[in-house]
């Protein structure tokens, strides 16, 4: 029986967040939809799904919502404790950040998502 992941390690723009259990992995590309019609289904169809990482961080003393938020055309990775690893570029902050208990949610979208 193999391992599961259970840990994830998140880095942007050379720096490992200090992100909490739950981040995901948006990997993008091709979004399928199946499309219905009167007589059963129609077939399928497609569009792009952009790539990113959704977590939430811990902030401490050295955290800087000013840098996380200023993110834009920065590179990262999303490498799990499997050795499953995925290198993000073109990476920006979507949304304006909000410190809350000691935590801060992040979004970052990204051009494109790798496995390697």
């Amino acid at each position: 029986m193999g391992q599961v992941t259970g840990r994830v390690f998140i880095t942007v723009g050379g720096k490992r967040l200090s992100s909490k259990s739950g981040a995901t992995l948006k990997f993008g590309q091709v979004k399928r939809e199946m499309v219905p019609a009167d007589h059963g289904t129609a077939g399928y169809k497609e569009s792009t799904e952009s790539s990113g990482v959704e977590c939430t961080i811990i902030h401490d003393a050295n955290t800087s919502l000013t840098e996380i938020q200023a993110i834009v055309a920065g590179s990262g990775s999303f490498d799990t404790d499997t050795g499953k690893s995925f290198v993000l570029s073109g990476m920006v902050c979507l949304e304006a950040l909000s410190l809350s208990d000691g935590e801060v949610k992040v979004s970052f979208g990204a051009m494109d998502c790798k496995e390697v």
